[in-house]
């Protein structure tokens, strides 16, 4: 290798060939922590690092100003930096490990001896047992077990479904976009995302973009770059998955409605182009699985490669559209278009779907009141889950927060319509004055009020108004009106208000006279978040605050550390522990903003062995609240100023960005642990259940505050 002959020399180039816009020699310094003057040396002319450069036909260039730069073809640098890698010199770190056993099994065709896998990646045995330890907990996202047998090797067993949403997320999690097809001009050179596009075979790779390219041209709707490259991608790993002998099963009414899709046809044309290109046959599943990645890229087109393609379940994708489909339907409001209840309901389904299959408990602490006060919506949104997920239970907690989604929009979808409300009195004076008077301060919409006498029913239309409501028994239907006390009190209008939601979500839009103009979304609904008492803003922010309870519940753990009593090394610890459950990304800079907070000002609680580390930060995924035991007590100052010996930490963080509603629910914990002593003697004595029912009952007081 031209006479490279150490791990530095090594690195050192790999460093110049990672960086095509330059680097300086400080930079150099600091990226493989050495002296600059031992940069200078290596680089001396006429030494190794320099030959093996030449050796390739690229050139080291020397500027002032922009450092050191390597010019040459693309090509050249692959072969450089594959060249370094086959002479085993460069240092393999741990994640680079860990991403090459994970591809190395999610391709493999059977069981992989465990001495192979440790020879192929040129480490000892137990380094890759450690290695398969941290794989296993990846792998558990998505259904799948690492089977490890003494004699037999090491295998990937699950769903297919999830080996192949697996192998998307380690392509995506690894690679940009544009990095994606071949010949692109930012064509990946890391070891690693070469390493993941041998998840295909780089000929077939060519083949499958240029089919995939055809038939995304006929579609009616335009494709963006990046959601294309990961199109070719998904579509390419199905392709490798069928020739490997790997088969897709879809139910059978999920494929009879994607065969109904625009983009079946062009899935179809695109399998039997695969088939002739490869000499494989692509079964009728196939197809269908082709379908829900098309239709995704229609559906995400205007959303990053990250959000959807790397982490969203495709058919859960395809289901939340013809969900949402079906509520528009069946209320007449327009609600395709809603790109907000799109992405939160997939956000939300995902999640609940991944718990559901686990066997996980959904906790909706409002589902008691959704369920009790307005049934009609939660009718109407278990009769759409039924019928979209019908190979799935779905628990009537999950119900309650699709239908809090649904309401949401709703709201949005149905404008500022007028309300037209008929007022009968039995003589139709005095008394419909009053009642008038007390619905349109309880129903700030109403735009007109008819005030009629029981005498002039007859000659009315009542079905011409959005609300009948009268003081004396009508002859009408039971559900076409309601009879109240002309001094209206508290508990007649939410008679009112559950009426007008089951007229609404069960018969549609009232007959209007053309004097009333409908807006694009007809009347349907219309009320349907003004029962909630409070419009639009105020149940966004239920749904929001209802969402990060049931988060803040859904993750929160109890963990046990040996922390030898430094705080330092106990903040990296917990963090670790945030980490390895997918709560936060950045282990050294969520530990650096805990300890940096901690000693701005006390976190101890004064009469107690606990503190509170807290800390906003970009690399937290999501709020979340977790207890952790220390093995030795650890030195803090309490919020009283005073030093004290601490053996329990709670940590609570949160994104930098999280909302007002979302900090509000989050501090709730805290202002709870101050204001109520059994609450903090939990947090310091208790387990994890005991904590956990302390949260939920917490949690639920808070909510149902907030929604009086």
């Amino acid at each position: 290798m031209a006479g490279l002959s150490t791990a530095r020399e090594a690195r050192l180039v790999e460093a110049l060939l990672r960086h095509p816009e330059g680097i300086t020699v400080a930079g150099l310094a600091e990226t493989l922590n050495v002296s600059a003057r031992t940069i200078h040396r290596d680089l001396r002319p006429g030494r190794p690092a320099e030959g093996f450069i030449e050796s390739h036909g690229l050139v080291l260039h020397r500027q002032a100003g922009r450092g050191l730069s390597v010019e040459g073809e693309p090509e050249a640098v692959e072969r450089a930096i594959r060249d370094l890698e086959d002479a085993a010199l460069l240092e393999v770190s741990p994640e680079r490990r860990r991403v090459e056993v994970l591809r190395r099994l999610l391709g493999a065709r059977g069981p992989v001896k465990l001495r192979a896998l440790a020879s192929g990646l040129k480490v000892a045995v137990g380094t890759v047992s450690r290695d398969l330890d941290e794989a296993e907990a990846w792998l558990s996202d998505f259904r799948l077990t690492l089977v490890r047998r003494r004699g037999y090797g090491v295998e990937i067993s699950g769903p297919e479904a999830e080996r192949r949403r697996a192998m998307s997320r380690l392509v995506f999690e690894n690679l940009q976009g544009s990095d994606l097809l071949p010949g692109s001009p930012d064509a990946p050179s890391s070891a690693v995302s070469r390493r993941l596009l041998g998840f295909v075979d780089s000929e077939r790779l060519r083949t499958i973009e240029a089919l995939t390219r055809r038939e995304v041209e006929l579609l009616p709707y335009p494709i963006a770059d990046e959601a294309f490259a990961a199109l070719v991608v998904h579509v390419a790993l199905a392709a490798e998955r069928v020739l490997a002998g790997g088969r897709i099963e879809l139910p059978e009414d999920v494929s009879r409605r994607l065969q109904q899709t625009e983009e079946y046809d062009r899935a179809l044309s695109l399998a039997r182009g695969i088939s002739q290109a490869l000499g494989v046959e692509v079964p009728e599943s196939e197809v269908a699985y082709v379908t829900l990645h098309l239709r995704g890229t229609k559906l995400r087109q205007d959303s990053s490669l990250e959000q959807y393609f790397a982490t969203s379940d495709l058919e859960i994708a395809s289901r939340v559209r013809d969900l949402i489909r079906t509520v528009e339907e069946r209320t007449g409001v327009v609600l395709v278009g809603d790109g907000s209840l799109y992405s939160g309901l997939l956000a939300h389904l995902e999640r609940a779907m991944h718990r559901l299959r686990e066997g996980m408990r959904i906790s909706n602490p409002l589902l008691d009141d959704v369920r009790r006060d307005y049934p009609a919506l939660f009718a109407l949104v278990e009769e759409a889950l039924g019928k979209v997920f019908a190979d799935e239970r779905i628990p009537e907690e999950e119900v309650g927060f699709v239908a809090m989604h649904f309401g949401a929009a709703l709201d949005r979808g149905q404008g500022d319509f007028p309300r037209s409300v008929l007022v009968i009195c039995s003589s139709g004076i005095a008394t419909t004055k009053v009642l008038a008077a007390r619905l349109e301060a309880a129903f700030p919409r109403i735009r007109r009020v008819r005030n009629a006498s029981l005498f002039e029913l007859p000659d009315l239309e009542p079905e011409e108004f959005d609300l009948v409501v009268s003081t004396v028994p009508l002859p009408l239907a039971e559900d076409a009106y309601v009879q109240v006390r002309p001094f209206m009190g508290p508990e007649e209008v939410e008679r009112i208000r559950s009426h007008l939601l089951e007229k609404n979500l069960t018969r549609g839009p009232a007959r209007r006279p053309e004097s009333e103009p409908d807006g694009p979304a007809g009347r349907a609904a219309s009320e349907s978040l003004e029962v909630f008492g409070g419009g639009q803003e105020r149940f966004r922010q239920m749904v929001e605050a209802t969402q990060v309870v049931a988060d803040l519940l859904d993750d929160f753990f109890l963990d046990r550390h040996e922390a030898g009593g430094s705080e330092d090394e106990a903040a990296r610890l917990m963090c670790r522990s945030l980490v390895a459950r997918g709560l936060a990304a950045d282990e050294a800079g969520l530990a650096q903003a805990l300890t940096e907070r901690a000693r701005r000002g006390g976190i101890g609680i004064p009469g107690t062995a606990v503190a509170l580390f807290h800390a906003r930060e970009r690399s937290v995924e999501r709020p979340s609240f977790s207890v952790h035991e220390l093995d030795e007590p650890i030195m803090l100052e309490g919020m009283d100023g005073e030093r004290m010996a601490v053996r329990r930490a709670l940590l609570m963080v949160a994104p930098l960005d999280l909302s007002s509603v979302g900090l509000e629910t989050v501090s709730e914990i805290s202002a709870a642990m101050v204001e109520r002593p059994a609450v903090r003697e939990t947090f310091e004595r208790g387990d994890e259940e005991n904590v956990l029912d302390v949260l939920r009952t917490v949690f639920s007081q808070y909510l149902k505050d907030r929604l009086v």
